[in-house]
C-alpha cells in the first residue's frame, strides 16, 4: 500500500494532505504553494518538471 502524500510547511509546521496547500502559479517563476494556517509561500521538490 502506498502511503499518503502529506506536506508540511517550513515556517509554522503545519502538516497537511498536499491538495490542502493551494498552488501559486506564476508564468515566469516557479511553481509554489502557500500554507493554509500561516500564508507562507514555498517552492516544492515535487515539481512536474523534474519528471
Amino acid at each position: 500500500m502506498i502511503p499518503p502524500f502529506v506536506r508540511r510547511c517550513p515556517d509554522c509546521g503545519h502538516v497537511s494532505w498536499s491538495r490542502r496547500f493551494a498552488v501559486v502559479s506564476t508564468a515566469d517563476g516557479p511553481q509554489v504553494v502557500e500554507c493554509p494556517a500561516c500564508g507562507h509561500r514555498f517552492e516544492t521538490i515535487d515539481n512536474p518538471r523534474l519528471n
